[in-house]
């Protein structure tokens, strides 16, 4: 039988096996294949589906009713397969499923796979097939509506794929008006079909005008612009923003005079807009972050955007590791190509005392800083579009600093072509990739190199030459972070007659030399106000990782330290990793910052009690032995055995389909193995047991030839 299956999204869910159309039965199952698809090739947990099906609260067997959709699908899909191993179309993932299709086979994927060609198009100086291939996206989308018929169909996940119909729309425009004006009609038909989904967005109908008028409609052009001013002026009471107002000149120009029944534009006269500039000076010595710099650079408008589309970058990463400081440095270095000004508003995502930025404050500072002086002082919906006809014609640059996460960013992205917007946060904002194809940019901490040469920046090369051993030792001791490297620099200017080594000495009795009072400088705060936004589970795991003896650990041995399922456990580390306070440097494997580790020690000694620390020390040796008893099986099956009793409560070990996950293990753990051997006489069992763990220890690393 042949198992090309065809996945239809743009619109009303489907899936054909040649000309027959496959029943996918009742409405979650379908939101459920819906989901995969949206996601494909990535994954989807299952959590995150649970999340979409029931969006307000899921019954007891939503788990299991998600499993059971999984299986009718699968049978769907593959009518004949026997196992679930050897599912060609849909397959297990690491905590939930993924379904294996690519461009060839999904309309979604393909639309996605076009625009990509089309901007790389346009890249290589090339925009006649950058319209041909936006067209053809285009021609795809039935309908900017995402699962339509589904009971989900509302939720912002499939929603806010209609946001790449409408960008798309836009920048298909404005390419094939400058580039290839035989494709306007089709462009002017998917942009009427957008501004139906979307009356107010003034770009939209701005665009309809520039299409009609250079088809030679500028009658028409005339009737839509007085449509969507009537239709400001009634539903919202505002006026027509900067960006219709030009289309309107531009249509004056052809030489078509205002009708008897067009009234004269109201209001003051345009004496021009402001151009704010209020980026800081930069007079402070900066280290380039090469890797982070390179990315950025890749990701600039050309220096005269008018046909590129709107972006966003966000720059993610754990508190102190100098986002700010980077950002307002691409800021000033790209300013030069947004002329209209460059904003600044810090969101205070994570401020020590006051609650987080509301974004319609936020809309109003930015309103401000442009001289809009008649911005909209109720009405959410008036202020949005007041907010983006404004930015609509120019070419402005905004620095969103130090967002909360995801909502708090979204209305104040620019839809406007030429604008951009540089986002900062603690958390990753992988959300603003699906609704607004923003590029994320994790900023890792500084490499050796980098954290030497902001050390002579900051004290003078002479005294780092002078005793570069101890300036190295205090790169390593502070983490690579630039707040606490400036910290370090501080104490440092403050005793010149101080050697070096004296700080060295202080930083490895203890990290306190770090902190700071005051809240902005001070790394330990930063950490807890990072801390404090954690769900209960979270933080409760991130204290006790902090008892762990290494930086790295599995997602098992995490679930063996706190006692929890490893689902839940996979929750808490999914959340810890979103606000940077753990890394997923390989699959599999988490990294949590040294600083990060003592941080969560100091709290685990102030809010664990000594029982609960010494349970879950317990379960973390207990299932560090079970993994490696469970290995040695495999890599050594005549060898001595070692009988032990069951594990404790909690304790999860670590699992091996064969001899090669065995090695890999033991060869990741081959330093903490022999670290948890020595260490056994903490062990709070008995002396027997004490002495089994190290025989079993030991013996999983002879295995390994370790």
């Amino acid at each position: 039988m042949d198992l090309t299956v065809q996945y239809s999204l743009l619109g009303t869910v489907r899936a054909l096996r040649g000309d027959t159309e496959l029943d996918l039965g009742p409405p979650k199952r379908l939101a459920l294949l819906a989901l995969l698809l949206l996601r494909a090739p990535g994954p989807v947990s299952v959590s995150h589906a649970v999340d979409v099906l029931w969006d307000d609260a899921p019954p007891a067997s939503a788990v299991n009713v998600v499993h059971q959709h999984i299986g009718a699908l699968r049978k769907i899909l593959e009518p004949g397969l026997r196992s679930r191993t050897d599912a060609e179309h849909l397959s297990r993932a690491a905590d939930g499923y993924r379904l294996l299709v690519d461009a060839s086979a999904s309309d979604l994927l393909r639309f996605r796979d076009l625009r990509a060609q089309a901007q790389l198009a346009v890249a290589q100086g090339d925009p006649a097939r950058a319209a041909q291939d936006l067209v053809e996206a285009l021609r795809l989308w039935r309908s900017p509506v995402i699962a339509d018929g589904t009971s989900v169909a509302r939720h912002p996940v499939f929603t806010s794929v209609g946001h790449e119909f409408v960008a798309t729309v836009k920048e298909a425009t404005d390419i094939v008006l400058a580039s290839a004006p035989a494709l306007t009609e089709e462009v002017l038909a998917a942009l009427r079909s957008a501004v139906g989904r979307h009356p107010f967005d003034e770009a939209l109908h701005t665009r309809i005008i520039a299409a009609l008028v250079a088809g030679g409609r500028q009658a028409e052009a005339l009737q839509q612009y007085e449509s969507i001013r009537r239709t400001l002026a009634d539903e919202l009471g505002v006026e027509p923003g900067p960006g219709l107002r030009s289309a309107r000149q531009r249509l004056l120009g052809h030489g078509l005079a205002p009708g008897a029944d067009e009234p004269a534009m109201r209001g003051a006269p345009d004496h021009g807009p402001a151009q704010p500039a209020q980026l800081p000076s930069g007079s402070m010595p900066f280290v380039e972050r090469q890797e982070a710099l390179k990315r950025y650079r890749e990701l600039r408008p050309p220096t005269h955007p008018s046909h590129s589309p709107a972006t966003a970058v966000a720059l993610c990463g754990m508190p102190g590791v100098g986002k700010t400081t980077l950002a307002w440095h691409w800021a000033r270095e790209a300013a030069d190509r947004f002329p209209d000004g460059q904003i600044h508003v810090n969101l205070e995502g994570h401020h020590s005392s006051r609650p987080p930025l509301d974004p319609a404050e936020a809309m109003r500072a930015v309103l401000d800083a442009l001289g809009v002086t008649r911005a909209p002082t109720t009405g959410a919906a008036a202020l949005h579009v007041a907010y983006h006809r404004a930015l609509a014609g120019r070419r402005v640059l905004v620095v969103l600093d130090d967002a909360r996460d995801c909502e708090q960013v979204r209305p104040l992205l620019p839809a406007a072509p030429g604008c951009l917007a540089i986002v900062t946060s603690r958390r990753r904002l992988e959300g603003l990739t699906v609704t607004h194809d923003a590029r994320v940019i994790t900023l890792n901490p500084m490499t050796r190199q980098e954290g030497l040469q902001f050390l002579e920046r900051r004290l003078g090369p002479d005294r780092i030459r002078a005793e570069s051993t101890a300036a190295e030792k205090i790169v390593e001791l502070c983490g690579g972070l630039p707040l606490t490297l400036a910290v370090a620099c501080a104490r440092a200017l403050s005793r010149p007659g101080f050697p070096l080594a004296s700080l060295v000495a202080q930083l490895r009795h203890s990290h306190a030399a770090l902190s700071s009072h005051d809240p902005r400088t001070d790394v330990r705060s930063a950490f807890r106000r990072t801390y404090e936004a954690l769900s209960t589970g979270a933080a409760t795991l991130f204290r006790l990782l902090g008892l762990h003896p290494s930086c790295d650990i599995t997602p098992r041995a995490a679930a063996s330290l706190a006692g929890t399922e490893l689902r839940t456990t996979l929750e808490h580390m999914a959340e810890l990793a979103d606000h940077h306070l753990l890394v997923e440097l390989v699959p599999g494997r988490y990294t949590c910052h040294d600083l990060l580790r003592a941080y969560a020690a100091e709290l685990s000694s102030v809010l664990d009690a000594s029982g609960v620390q010494d349970q879950a020390r317990a379960r973390m040796f207990e299932h560090y032995l079970y993994s490696a008893e469970a290995a040695s099986a495999l890599l050594a099956p005549h060898r001595s055995e070692v009988i032990l009793p069951p594990p404790r409560p909690g304790v999860r070990p670590q699992e091996f389909s064969g001899r090669a996950e065995a090695v890999e293990w033991i060869t990741a753990e081959r330093y903490l193995l022999p670290a948890l051997a020595r260490d056994a006489r903490h062990y709070p069992r008995s002396e027997t047991f004490r002495r089994q763990l190290v025989s079993t220890l030991e013996l999983s690393l002879r295995s390994n030839g370790g």
